[in-house]
């Protein structure tokens, strides 16, 4: 994460879990952003990760519970580093570059094939990403009104609406039109998200470039 407020920050790696738990997760993560969620199978994962299925059924239920498990360790991490960034000694500027490198960072660690897995999924899967979307948005709403106090952003806007705003471009960044504009570049769709949000159609300064 090319920030020095993200500087020391590690993706997961499982390493704290049993050594068969996180083989289990490992191998699941690199066969996800191969193939997809979907099209992976429990015989899969146990096969890569070299484990029996009553070893993986020790630790998981089902598939679903390895992408769970996968999904919470990643949305722990991006809360934690939201957080570093929100109480960070830093002008809202930094701030801002910082929450676009975590973003890019993030992007860049999914594939495209696993991203268009999640976006047409069965309600389960549906409601994990529901949950992750409620918790970034009262983080996201807790950085406005931090701004708003300290007079780094403008203090009339409703915080309901900065956050309307932020959902609706979101979620049409989503869409498969906007993914197929950017022809499954989504590092680069998150960023023009998080500049447009935050910059607005004069782009961020020159400097932050």
């Amino acid at each position: 994460m090319p920030h020095r407020i993200l500087s020391d920050v590690k993706l997961p790696d499982f390493k704290d879990r049993p050594t068969k738990e996180g083989d289990i997760l490992r191998t699941a993560e690199k066969l996800f952003m191969q193939f997809g969620y979907k099209r992976v199978t429990v015989e899969e994962i146990c096969r890569e990760a070299n484990v029996s299925k009553v070893t993986f059924y020790k630790y998981f239920n089902n598939k679903y519970a390895v992408l769970e498990d996968y999904m919470q360790s990643r949305l722990k991490l991006g809360m934690e580093t939201f957080e570093r960034i929100r109480n960070a000694d830093a002008t809202l500027q930094e701030k801002m570059q910082a929450m676009i490198a975590m973003k890019g960072s993030a992007i860049s660690q999914f594939s495209p094939v696993f991203i268009h897995s999640l976006a047409d999924s069965d309600e389960a899967l549906i409601d994990l990403m529901n949950r992750w979307t409620d918790m970034g948005m009262q983080a996201m709403r807790q950085f406005f009104m931090d701004a708003q106090v300290k007079g780094e952003i403008y203090p009339e806007y409703s915080v309901d609406f900065l956050l309307h705003i932020w959902t609706v471009v979101g979620n049409d960044a989503r869409s498969e039109v906007i993914m197929k504009m950017y022809g499954d570049d989504m590092v680069k769709l998150s960023q023009d998200f998080m500049n447009f949000l935050f910059y607005g159609t004069t782009g961020p300064p020159q400097e932050d470039k």
